[in-house]
């Protein structure tokens, strides 16, 4: 069921206050880089640099330490830059667009996530880093990314259309469908790939594609890290699916065509950088590029669903009085008869 549709501004998008889509595009892109971030606190095992929460070693300051910098650097870039971002970001849609669903709602959920983000963060210190609460943080952290993503989308270019597919040439296109499924496909693998980590399958599995050359390991930790590579065929695959059905010419506009290529090489990416961290023996710049990548695939493939979800269900249609000019042309060797 739809939300129903904005009276205000965002009724035309290229009307929207440039100060509210700048802030939307600056926060998101704030945000991608905590993620990232908080990436290179994991790989580095930093997570612990600063032994309490939110002060360090007791401290305003961390000790000339590595790890207490790097684990202080992303407290610092969290409470200094993204929360306070956010903070407007919110402020802004209560005020100029409460009444618009599509703005106000997705604030109001990133506010909520905001504060959960922030709580989890302090519980993984206090609580010596158990597992499960670091991959919440990190599920949390994409899902509040998500939502950024969202309300910059709407910012720039108006509510999105709740229909799962689009009518292009008098037929029924459900790449809606399949891009929100490869989104939901692409959340799961971050999950997991959070899940090898926290449960400290990452070292288990010393060669690629295979585990100590099996398939199916007997090991539980092997089995973790294999787990991962499963799901990265079966849902990759899937993924791909989907983004070929998008980069496909005349069919979707152009910026939909390129977005579906970029995701698609971007996942090819990030494959092939999983592969060389084994490949290489784990070093901590192709782990932390792993992370990086994996959220620059999440990030892309949100943009690109969110997108085509602003389409209008009927954009690829002629209308009646004006219909699709036919632009194939005979060969050259086809020559009336009476010319």
């Amino acid at each position: 069921m739809a939300l129903a549709q904005p009276k205000t501004l965002l009724d035309h998008p290229s009307r929207a206050l440039p100060w509210f889509r700048g802030i939307t595009l600056a926060t998101a892109i704030c945000t991608f880089g905590l993620v990232i971030l908080g990436g290179v606190v994991r790989v580095t095992d930093s997570g612990l640099g600063c032994p309490d929460w939110p002060l360090c070693y007791g401290g305003l300051l961390p000790p000339l330490e590595s790890k207490a910098i790097i684990e202080f650097s992303h407290r610092v870039v969290a409470s200094l830059l993204v929360g306070p971002l956010i903070l407007v970001t919110v402020g802004m849609a209560w005020i100029s667009y409460r009444r618009v669903p599509w703005v106000v709602i997705p604030a109001t959920v990133a506010l909520i996530l905001l504060i959960v983000q922030a709580l989890l963060g302090g519980s993984t210190v206090v609580n010596d880093l158990p597992g499960p609460v670091i991959s919440a943080h990190l599920a949390v952290g994409e899902a509040l990314l998500a939502c950024l993503i969202l309300l910059t989308v709407v910012a720039f270019r108006g509510p999105l259309l709740i229909a799962f597919s689009r009518i292009i040439g008098g037929q029924k296109d459900r790449l809606p469908l399949l891009l929100l499924a490869a989104t939901v496909s692409i959340y799961a693998l971050l999950i997991s790939g959070s899940i090898v980590t926290t449960s400290g399958a990452t070292f288990a599995c010393a060669d690629w594609p295979l585990c100590q050359g099996e398939m199916f390991p007997e090991d539980r930790l092997p089995n973790i890290h294999m787990g991962h590579r499963f799901l990265v065929v079966i849902f990759g695959l899937f993924v791909m699916y989907s983004l070929m059905r998008g980069s496909r010419k005349g069919r979707w506009p152009k910026y939909i065509r390129i977005l579906s290529m970029g995701v698609g090489a971007m996942l090819v990416a990030q494959v092939m950088i999983g592969a060389g961290t084994i490949w290489l023996t784990f070093p901590q710049e192709f782990r932390a590029l792993h992370l990086g990548a994996g959220t620059a695939v999440w990030g892309g493939i949100a943009v690109l669903t969110l997108l085509i979800f602003t389409l209008n269900p009927t954009f690829g249609n002629p209308s009646p009085g004006n219909p699709k000019p036919d632009t194939k042309k005979a060969p050259p060797d086809e020559e009336p008869a009476n010319a």
